[in-house]
């Protein structure tokens, strides 16, 4: 078999055709304004764009790392902001678990009053209110804030010490 009758051997009008069509190809490439043409090759060159690489790097984990930080820092401004409305709630709340102090004060100005003039309220002993406690949607209402303010202090200690053990992580590995 001759190299002739090869046909993974082109031939010679073939191989010109080839040339030809290459030749013009990189003539087409070279004259393109769309490729950006390599500057010419020197240090500084070299330089510059394992700078511009390594910036670009540099810049991007950077920007990923503090974006990730603000967004978990504003989760737990927001766990915080929720635990001081409901601790002031709380404490607004805090005075409708014991009884009314003027209701105490009044029984026992009626009753000193009473016992001085015997004439006044007749019928009607007067006695010291009951307390009978307070009303159970306080107890339930308490209960709740106190359970959400502490589940929420909670979660923000657990989002805390979560970001700072992911933290150690990546940056050991």
């Amino acid at each position: 078999m001759s190299v002739s009758d090869d046909p993974t051997v082109p031939a010679q009008g073939q191989q010109e055709n080839s040339e030809f069509l290459l030749r013009k190809i990189l003539n087409v490439l070279e004259q393109s304004t769309i490729a950006k043409k390599p500057l010419p090759s020197d240090d500084w060159n070299g330089f510059w764009d394992v700078y511009d690489q390594e910036a670009e790097e540099f810049d991007k984990s950077f920007v990923e790392k503090y974006l990730s930080d603000l967004s978990n820092s504003l989760r737990i401004f927001q766990a915080g902001l929720f635990s001081a409305v409901s601790a002031t709630f709380l404490g607004i709340m805090l005075a409708n678990l014991s009884p009314d102090p003027s209701d105490t004060t009044n029984a026992l100005l009626m009753m000193i009053y009473h016992q001085l003039n015997n004439t006044a309220f007749p019928g009607q002993v007067p006695s010291l209110p009951s307390g009978n406690g307070p009303p159970w949607i306080i107890i339930w209402t308490q209960t709740l804030l106190y359970a959400s303010l502490s589940t929420s202090l909670l979660a923000a200690l657990g989002a805390v010490l979560g970001q700072q053990w992911l933290r150690d992580y990546r940056d050991n590995t």
